[in-house]
């Protein structure tokens, strides 16, 4: 059931602004020595084993289940982000350091496939893209969602300039909404179709903002919105317009978004639906490429959500497996998108 609340007033709901809350800081749990130690023996213990046949078991050890037991806590109940901090590149290497990052994510879900490439590790770098994939450009990202529950990203190398990520609390969102033009938020709930192929959209209408059980969630990806308009030739509804613009420009407040550049070694995890996140453009020199892992997972023990969010995860998830997508873009549904949220 989907309802309006008084959710995302207080922190108990997941609302959290970055000026009060600490910033990038309040999201860090920094790595003990306890911990550094069971990840240097998994590690080893899986030397010579491709990463994405790592499981939670193979990183077991009593200190990072205890570790991870909070940042599902920290994603789920708490304020849906955290950054793991203390981890050296240089002990494990590219290939150990994948293992490491696939056997954390697996104790909060599943790896799911991220393109038709059947890659469930992502590499987030700038190189040629038919597609036109935004994590595969150096261009600037807005405040969105992507598609699978919880996500991650593991820093490899950091830019030589830019690439600052932002977080912001759904929750924090939609409480200044509430406060400032609560009329707007009626066209985010009832939300709009999306699509389902190249050529074909849903039956019912998928909420941006949802309020299930209070507990705000958020799908923002204006993409789907803007292709599932033209595949039933139709303008997007005026009034929905209207309130995306706004909630974009509540998004980019800086009182509200916690901004940090994850440094090599770092890992963030984060509930996708409830916190929205952006990436800055980004340069890169010679022997000095940005280069970000990525994981895409379908939480083992998720939260309570809308339809359409975990059935367009599971839709994505069946088109990946079979070597096709729907998230194929071109430059005019991309300046389409733009032209939707900034006009």
């Amino acid at each position: 059931m989907v309802e309006t609340t008084d959710a995302g007033k207080g922190h108990g709901s997941g609302a959290w602004r970055t000026d009060d809350s600490g910033g990038a800081e309040g999201l860090t749990r920094r790595l003990s020595a306890a911990h550094i130690a069971a990840l240097d023996a998994a590690v080893a213990a899986t030397q010579g084993r491709e990463a994405t046949d790592v499981t939670a078991d193979d990183f077991g050890a009593a200190p990072l289940v205890e570790l991870m037991a909070a940042v599902r806590w920290d994603i789920m109940a708490g304020r849906g982000a955290v950054l793991l901090s203390g981890i050296d590149l240089g002990r494990y290497g590219p290939e150990g350091f994948k293992r490491l990052h696939f056997g954390l994510g697996a104790h909060l879900g599943a790896a799911a496939p991220q393109s038709a490439r059947q890659d469930r590790i992502g590499f987030v770098r700038k190189e040629p893209s038919p597609e036109l994939r935004g994590y595969l450009s150096d261009t600037e990202l807005g405040p969105h969602t992507d598609y699978h529950e919880v996500l991650s990203l593991a820093s490899v190398v950091a830019a030589r300039e830019g690439g600052v990520s932002g977080f912001v609390s759904a929750a924090a969102v939609y409480a200044a909404m509430q406060a400032e033009c609560p009329d707007l938020l009626a066209p985010l709930l009832e939300g709009y179709y999306y699509p389902t192929g190249l050529d074909s959209v849903t039956d019912y209408k998928v909420p941006s903002f949802a309020v299930v059980d209070g507990r705000v969630t958020l799908y923002n990806y204006v993409i789907f919105i803007s292709q599932a308009a033209a595949i039933r030739g139709e303008p997007v509804p005026p009034r929905l317009v209207e309130a995306l613009r706004a909630m974009f420009k509540v998004a980019a407040r800086p009182e509200l978004m916690t901004r940090f550049t994850l440094q090599p070694g770092e890992i963030v995890f984060w509930h996708n639906f409830r916190v929205m996140h952006s990436r800055t453009a980004f340069k890169n020199e010679p022997g000095r490429e940005r280069l970000l892992l990525r994981l895409w997972l379908n939480a083992h023990e998720g939260v309570p959500m809308a339809k359409g969010f975990r059935e367009t995860a599971a839709l994505l998830d069946r088109q990946h497996s079979a070597g096709t997508s729907m998230l194929v873009n071109t430059p005019e549904s991309l300046r389409a998108a733009y032209e939707l949220v900034h006009g």
